[in-house]
């Protein structure tokens, strides 16, 4: 145990220094405004990568971006509306983990830079009325409906041209493509044009 004692007390006074050294080297830094130089741990490769942030050219960094699409054809409307098809049917959703009707519109068309509300009936006022033909649609145009016995307007789909309809299907419970002709189960009470685009191929404004 007297062997022992000197070895204990050594051990203890180089704690002792070593806590000293690090108080001071703090303090130092304080009073000079300098940062204190980091361990060489924190100096290393994944610290670079850190410090340097994320890569927005990165091949994952714009998984969750909706790409950019051209505003002057009715084609980006096609476009970035099929590219929801098979996305799940959410109420209240209004994003490509989930949507209801009106929210799959105002997802699809927000992307254009056009704000639409979250609300069927109040799409349903939006924009300017056009006859329920087929003839006179274009893709893009918003199709409205109402219970059979109501005329409260539940529910609303993107035309897409040929006959056919873009919508969020609570019965489905995804987003499908169907044909009108085939669509049972509401009322179409109106047809609403919510966008005028320039069509590139006569240089007019349609809609």
């Amino acid at each position: 145990m007297i062997v022992c004692r000197p070895l204990l007390a050594l051990g203890l006074a180089l704690l002792a220094a070593s806590a000293s050294l690090k108080a001071q080297t703090a303090t130092r830094g304080a009073r000079t405004g300098q940062p204190n130089r980091p361990a060489a741990s924190a100096r290393g490769p994944v610290a670079a990568i850190g410090a340097r942030g994320t890569n927005p050219s990165g091949p994952f960094a714009t998984m969750s971006l909706v790409r950019p699409i051209d505003p002057t054809g009715r084609d980006s409307i096609l476009a970035l509306s099929r590219s929801l098809l098979g996305v799940r049917y959410r109420w209240a959703g209004s994003n490509e983990t989930g949507v209801d009707c009106s929210g799959l519109v105002r997802y699809v068309f927000g992307a254009l830079g056009i704000d639409l509300p979250h609300n069927a009936a109040q799409l349903s006022e939006r924009g300017t009325s056009v006859p329920a033909d087929t003839a006179q649609m274009l893709p893009g145009d918003l199709i409205v409906f109402s219970p059979t016995r109501s005329n409260r307007i539940s529910h609303v789909g993107i035309y897409m041209g040929s006959g056919t309809m873009l919508h969020a299907s609570s019965h489905n419970k995804r987003v499908v493509e169907v044909p009108l002709a085939t669509f049972r189960g509401l009322r179409l009470r109106d047809v609403r044009r919510v966008v005028a685009v320039m069509d590139p191929a006569e240089g007019e404004i349609d809609g």
